[in-house]
């Protein structure tokens, strides 16, 4: 395994490492039942046609917030990094 990909390993596993550590928050249990209830009065008051449509556009910002947040993520890491070098910490 190279350098890059021992690095990418170490990234990924902070990142679900912080997942996990959020989703057991008072917020995200918070959000998961709001989502619930948004799911329930979708289910109640759309057509098939249009439920299903709007699960999709759901799907959609859902994937779109997570890959946003791993963007800024893995930003984040880089730019500690590269303070702590310009800082002298890191060689």
């Amino acid at each position: 395994m190279t350098n890059q990909e021992e690095w990418n390993e170490f990234r990924d596993n902070l990142l679900i490492n912080a997942i996990e550590r959020y989703r057991k928050t008072p917020e995200y249990e918070y959000i998961q039942k709001q989502r619930e209830e948004i799911e329930l009065m979708l289910h109640s008051s759309l057509t098939t046609d249009q439920e299903e449509l709007v699960e999709e556009c759901l799907f959609d910002i859902s994937a779109m917030a997570e890959r946003e947040s791993e963007v800024a993520y893995r930003q984040g890491l880089k730019d500690g990094v590269w303070l702590l070098k310009k800082l002298g910490v890191l060689a």
